[in-house]
């Protein structure tokens, strides 16, 4: 539904870092750097997850490019592993001193901010870098990122749209969405559906995603897209209770309530699987892990969900997957008891489109779903930052981009190598620029998820009845004041 802070969610979301060092690429930002060329010797120390990952994407590649650079691949699973990845990247900087980083988004940010990166503005002027070729909300994103300075390259990004399933809209009498639909005209929009709860043929406007774990979610995204914010860091203050805020929560209770829109379930996660996900194996093949709500789009019974591209990938799973499926799921997984049958795939294939996710008439241009899940830089305090850009460039380059992608679940940040998605409506990913104005937003460690915990507790009592609108925003104004100041004195104290 957003962007997600610290560590990502998904498949997708490893982070790493690469090391490159070569003994004949010096240079400094005075001078300009030195080329490097093909017949250059030097050697290449590489940080990354394995080495089978390294040489498939990129290794391999850049050594028949840089014959005589020797590599060496350093396992970074000390970094994924570890409690605090940033820590533990920094560690690694400090002892390995690595030329080129490959980051998450959270880890760019962070080491922007320490001074650890190195600015690429004038390399890529100097070497005539086409960054115009780029999406031009990943650049602004990492600008943004690097307060106002690009330290690293993208080749690809993450955003969010609205699917819609044609067959429910046309056999209901309800217009399709449209691309720059306001959020208040999509819940109008998923609530002219008859709500059907529960059975095989059960029916809901809008089923969330399984990035979004609990009832807030969707309104502190709604509320972001208006421009609004619910606690000011700076001035120590939680700003729940405003009338502006009131109505959102009025809007998305009621829709809840009547089931136009689904309420992300209330179940933690327990052996590896959140309450109603369900585990999918065929053969003995990997396990495929779907969440409720994007369970119920993908089986017919959601006319619309919200989601990211690999939501293209998964659609028509019914047919990719074939026959008969195991499914493990219920509260725990198969090695523990849980309840594992042999029946048909629960996907159906149908007609379906993506449009552009909802916006705020006031902020029409700009959505917060925008996330970079690689970032590749390089290290303030490089000796080899000739080598080190050959590497950001290639895997950055114009050649990688036309080959090195494949499905459309990898958006190109080079616009001119969108994915073909079976003729549907990919664009939609590319509509929007970043709402730059949420990273002002910068709350303290130890608050974000205790505040929606408890939010979203409150969201169920209302919803259930149990209690009211006003009495649940003045508790929820007043325990999240109390859990901010604590965040705010605890970071302070670090």
């Amino acid at each position: 539904m957003r962007r997600v802070n610290g560590t990502k969610a998904g498949l997708l979301c490893l982070a790493m870092t690469l090391t490159l060092s070569a003994c004949s690429s010096g240079g400094n930002d005075k001078e300009g750097l030195a080329k490097l060329d093909r017949e250059d010797k030097g050697s290449l120390k590489v940080a990354y997850f394995n080495d089978q990952a390294f040489y498939t994407q990129y290794g391999n590649a850049f050594q028949a490019m840089f014959p005589n650079v020797e590599v060496e691949v350093v396992s970074t699973q000390s970094v994924f592993d570890a409690e605090d990845p940033l820590a533990a990247m920094e560690k690694l900087i400090d002892e390995q001193q690595p030329d080129v980083l490959y980051l998450n988004e959270d880890e760019y940010a962070a080491l922007a901010k320490k001074g650890k990166l190195y600015d690429l503005d004038a390399v890529t002027k100097q070497d005539e870098f086409d960054i115009g070729a780029f999406q031009p909300s990943v650049i602004e994103l990492l600008k943004a990122r690097g307060d106002g300075k690009l330290y690293g390259l993208s080749p690809s990004f993450s955003s969010y749209a609205l699917y819609y399933n044609k067959g429910l809209f046309d056999s209901n009498g309800i217009p399709h969405p449209t691309d720059g639909m306001s959020w208040d005209e999509v819940m109008k929009l998923a609530a002219r559906f008859p709500v059907k709860r529960d059975g095989e043929d059960a029916l809901f406007g809008i089923s969330l995603p399984s990035s979004a774990q609990d009832p807030f979610a969707l309104i502190r995204t709604i509320g972001e897209a208006k421009g609004l914010s619910y606690a000011d860091a700076d001035a120590g203050t939680v700003t729940i209770s405003s009338p502006e805020w009131k109505a959102i929560f009025q809007s998305v209770i009621d829709a809840y309530k009547s089931g136009s829109v689904t309420m992300p379930g209330s179940g933690g996660m327990q052996d590896g699987l959140r309450q109603g996900q369900v585990m999918i194996r065929r053969g003995g093949g990997a396990a495929i892990t779907f969440g409720p709500d994007s369970m119920r789009f993908q089986s017919g019974q959601a006319a619309m969900t919200i989601d990211g591209p690999m939501m293209m990938d998964m659609m028509d799973m019914g047919s990719k997957l074939g026959g008969a499926i195991r499914i493990e799921g219920g509260a725990k997984s198969s090695s523990d008891g849980g309840e594992v049958k042999l029946g048909p795939s629960p996907f159906k294939s149908f007609d379906w489109d993506v449009v552009t996710i909802p916006v705020d008439p006031s902020q029409p241009d700009v959505d917060g779903s925008l996330s970079l899940d690689e970032v590749f830089s390089i290290n303030a305090s490089s000796q080899n930052l000739s080598a080190a850009w050959e590497l950001v460039k290639y895997i950055n380059g114009e050649q990688l981009a036309k080959t090195g992608m494949k499905g459309p679940s990898a958006l190109s940040s080079r616009t001119a190598y969108k994915k073909d998605a079976g003729g549907k409506n990919i664009d939609a990913f590319y509509a929007h620029g970043a709402n730059t104005q949420l990273l002002l937003q910068e709350l303290p460690a130890g608050f974000a998820e205790p505040f929606a915990t408890m939010a979203s507790d409150y969201i169920k009592k209302v919803v259930d009845g149990a209690e009211t609108l006003d009495n649940a925003l003045a508790a929820i104004q007043t325990q999240g004041q109390d859990l901010l100041t604590k965040a705010v004195v605890d970071e302070d104290g670090q």
